[in-house]
Order: C-alpha cells, then sequence, then structure tokens
C-alpha cells in the first residue's frame, strides 16, 4: 500500500481540479445550469378585435371616431430551475407607432418550469383613433401588409420588455 506525501496531495488535487475545469469549458453544461439571469419568455396571440374591424370596412368618413379593444393571451414561459415572481405588468398595442390601446398582466408566480397563459384585454381612454390611420389601417388591410405592434414590459420599468408585430 502507497503512502501519500503531501505534494502527492497537492498532485492528485491539481489533477482532479484540472479534470472538472475542462468538463466545465468544453461543455459549458454547468453554466447553463447556474444562470438563472435569463429573462423569461413569452408569446402573444391576438384573440379579437372589436371597435375597430367594422370601422375599417366602411372606408370611414369625417367624424368617425373609434375606441378598439383588443383580446390579446399572453403565454409566458419560466424554463428556470427556480420560481419566479413578477409584480405584474403593462401591455400597449399600438399601429404605425401611435398608441391604440393599452392593458394590464397581474401579478403572478411561476414554479420551476412552468408555464402560464394570461387572458389580457386591452382597451383605448382616449377619445379615438385619427381619421388618417384609419384610412392608413384601411388601405394596409387590403394589401394585407397591416400589422400590430404590441409592447409588453413586467414588474415595472426597467425590468423586462417584450415586443410582437401581429397581422391586424
Amino acid at each position: 500500500m502507497a503512502v501519500l506525501f503531501p505534494s502527492n496531495y497537492f498532485l492528485l488535487s491539481f489533477w482532479f481540479f484540472l479534470g472538472f475545469w475542462i468538463i466545465y469549458q468544453a461543455f459549458g453544461a454547468f453554466g447553463a445550469v447556474v444562470n438563472i439571469d435569463k429573462p423569461i419568455e413569452s408569446s402573444i396571440e391576438l384573440v379579437g378585435v372589436s371597435g375597430l374591424v367594422p370601422v375599417l370596412a366602411l372606408a370611414p368618413g369625417p367624424g368617425v371616431a373609434s375606441r378598439p379593444a383588443f383580446n390579446l393571451l399572453v403565454r409566458i414561459d419560466n424554463d428556470h430551475i427556480l420560481d419566479r415572481h413578477r409584480e405584474g405588468g403593462s401591455v400597449k398595442v399600438s399601429y404605425a407607432g401611435v398608441p391604440l390601446a393599452y392593458g394590464s398582466i397581474p401579478s403572478f408566480r411561476l414554479g420551476a418550469r412552468e408555464a402560464l397563459t394570461v387572458a389580457v384585454n386591452a382597451t383605448s381612454e382616449a377619445a379615438g383613433v385619427p381619421e388618417d390611420l384609419l384610412r392608413l389601417m384601411a388601405a394596409e388591410q387590403r394589401m394585407g401588409v397591416a400589422q400590430l405592434e404590441i409592447g409588453m414590459q413586467l414588474g415595472g420599468p426597467g425590468r423586462e420588455s417584450y415586443s410582437w408585430s401581429v397581422d391586424l
């Protein structure tokens, strides 16, 4: 049976450390598991539009104002090994850079590797959609290129922001 001297313990520890360092660098698996700062993944689906589509079909004339409302489904995925909590958030629906409607997302807690689907009703509190914007929307919808820009802010200013372009 061999006797290990202090220098042998040093060499054994060195080779042990070197082996783990090589595995860590080569595969990066440990780094991927420990990284908990990865943002939450999300997607959005436009389920319904009201107060806007009939106006587009009528080719609006002077004095026509609409108060649009958008029904959205927001899916939030937590692929982390830890629970995630957010203090709610907000959703803004825009067209050509002009805000049309706003909605809110309630506070939520997601367990490890869980998903959540939230129904959001974004409505307009303003006087309506400008007539020029309605004409632009109608023209782009006839060409099949009309798209809404939807932005979501989770947790408050400076936290997590997401944005999508959705066909109208």
